[in-house]
């Protein structure tokens, strides 16, 4: 009974939440329970953004919030993954082990719905952010953000690759 309490609870909440907003900034956040984010493709694009290796970004981490870059990697669900291998583990967006080998991937509702269940190659355009001080003043944070923590991705363009190395 509790349990069921509780869910719709969060069902009213996330009802009453803001819909969701295209969030380009870091520190832009409110009070709101936060239920997408995503990159504009007219201000981020593969036009004007930086090329990273996926160690670049992980290795830069914080410094790169706000930039706008391009990454290759394997794409599962709601991560971005340097090997195949790593995205196809059971339980790859949240498994602690995995952490520091992943991105998290914010992108538009109709994006996300066709995300790959199993790693495929893709080019990802958009910007960098930190689950952990991108929304401050967020009552709550669904998506990627909501099981883990780290460097996310808030996607602007998402083109898959025909070349399978690096699994």
């Amino acid at each position: 009974m509790i349990a069921r309490l509780a869910l719709t609870a969060c069902a009213g909440l996330i009802a009453t939440a803001a819909a969701p907003q295209a969030v380009d900034k870091p520190g832009e956040g409110s009070e709101d329970a936060i239920l997408g984010a995503w990159s504009d493709p007219a201000k981020c694009n593969r036009g004007n953004a930086m090329r990273l290796t996926f160690e670049e970004v992980l290795a830069r981490g914080d410094k790169l919030n706000g930039t706008c870059v391009v990454i290759e990697g394997f794409w599962a669900s709601r991560a971005l993954f340097k090997h195949a291998s790593q995205g196809n583990v059971a339980r790859s967006n949240v498994t602690p082990s995995l952490r520091d080998h992943r991105i998290g991937i914010y992108a538009r509702g109709e994006l996300l719905e066709n995300a790959p269940q199993r790693s495929a190659r893709y080019t990802m355009v958009g910007v960098i952010g930190q689950c952990e001080t991108e929304w401050p003043d967020a009552m709550m944070v669904l998506g990627y953000c909501h099981y883990t923590g780290g460097p996310i991705l808030k996607v602007a363009e998402a083109v898959p690759s025909h070349a399978t190395n690096g699994s």
